[in-house]
């Protein structure tokens, strides 16, 4: 019997609050799927809550780091009809690519990955939460395998927030923690033919960190993040900061050209996300208010109760409730617990 999907909806959630990697999310997510939706492999894409910046990859029997570079590189230059922003924007949260060349309905070059390849059919779906883009499902079939169909895609757009939710809450249940064993932060150098220049040995350590599960030795695959969050230092009003989820707590990269253009190198630095990287995307991860925002960043500071309540003219009566909607919302028990987690 097939399982309808309000049930797949609550197994997604448990699951998610169980996956201990991305990986294994990502498999649960793919495994939940194929009896409403068949597919021969997966690629899931995560995005920064605040910047959209990508955040994490996983995959399996899919495309190689060519494809994520191109669907980054399609995604801040707007180049593609079938990105995440786009799909969200016209509130199509699922479509269909197929690599029959006469349909037209996305580039020559993604046509050319899809049949080295051997894929035929492609399943597009915004992961979305009312309005709010958490990241980008790729299903794929095949060149052998029956082309995905408007009923799936229907299907899996009505199973888009329920998928969402359940990345949200993965990220959600790992968020706040201390950062263990964290290296100095590193620095990766790229040329602007997105080269790899130099790289501090700091970098090795923290790229070992943000592709913890990688098989094999692929350098497309080890510094996908490093040149997807150069391209978006490249243009103009852009900001290129990522919080990505590790095994040892959150990373945090950044990206800044090395000439006014912006056209040339990029150095991007790679450390532990502190508090006021965290505390924006905590915000929107667990729904604090811009006042509990307030709360915890005097209680970072180091200030006592008394002297919050002073400095932001309020009761000793609404900050201890403030504190307590704060607990709640995020899991932590205490203060204590809260500050470490969202210190170095």
């Amino acid at each position: 019997m097939i399982p309808d999907a309000k049930l797949i909806s609550q197994t997604l959630l448990s699951a998610a609050a169980e996956a201990t990697t991305i990986s294994e999310l990502g498999k649960v997510i793919s495994e939940n799927l194929a009896p409403l939706i068949s597919h021969d492999g997966f690629m899931l894409r995560g995005v920064d809550p605040i910047t959209g910046a990508a955040c994490f990859l996983t995959k399996e029997h899919g495309y190689g780091a060519s494809f994520y570079r191109a669907l980054e590189t399609a995604e801040v230059l707007g180049h593609d009809r079938h990105t995440l922003t786009n799909l969200v924007s016209k509130e199509r949260l699922a479509t269909v690519l197929g690599s029959d060349p006469r349909a037209r309905r996305h580039s020559l070059q993604h046509l050319e990955m899809m049949n080295a390849t051997e894929v035929g059919s492609e399943l597009r779906v915004a992961l979305c939460i009312k309005g709010t883009p958490w990241g980008l499902l790729v299903l794929l079939r095949g060149r052998g395998s029956r082309p995905f169909s408007p009923a799936d895609a229907l299907t899996a757009g009505r199973l888009s927030p329920s998928i969402a939710a359940a990345l949200k809450r993965y990220l959600a249940g790992r968020f706040l923690r201390p950062v263990r064993s964290a290296p100095p932060p590193g620095v990766v150098v790229i040329d602007g033919n997105d080269k790899i220049m130099a790289v501090t040995q700091t970098g090795h350590d923290w790229m070992r960190k943000l592709v913890p599960d990688i098989e094999a030795e692929d350098r497309g695959e080890t510094f996908a993040h490093i040149w997807n969050i150069a391209i978006t230092a490249r243009q103009p009003g852009r900001q290129p900061l990522s919080r990505i989820p590790g095994p040892d707590g959150w990373i945090v990269l950044q990206a800044q050209p090395l000439d006014a253009s912006g056209s040339g190198g990029v150095a991007v630095t790679i450390q532990s996300a502190s508090s006021d990287v965290l505390l924006p995307a905590a915000a929107v991860l667990y729904g604090i208010t811009s006042r509990e925002q307030a709360v915890i960043r005097s209680a970072l500071t180091g200030l006592a109760v008394k002297q919050i309540a002073r400095s932001l003219d309020l009761s000793l009566h609404t900050v201890n409730d403030h504190f307590k909607a704060i607990y709640r919302k995020t899991g932590v028990n205490s203060r204590e617990e809260l500050v470490a987690s969202l210190s170095q």
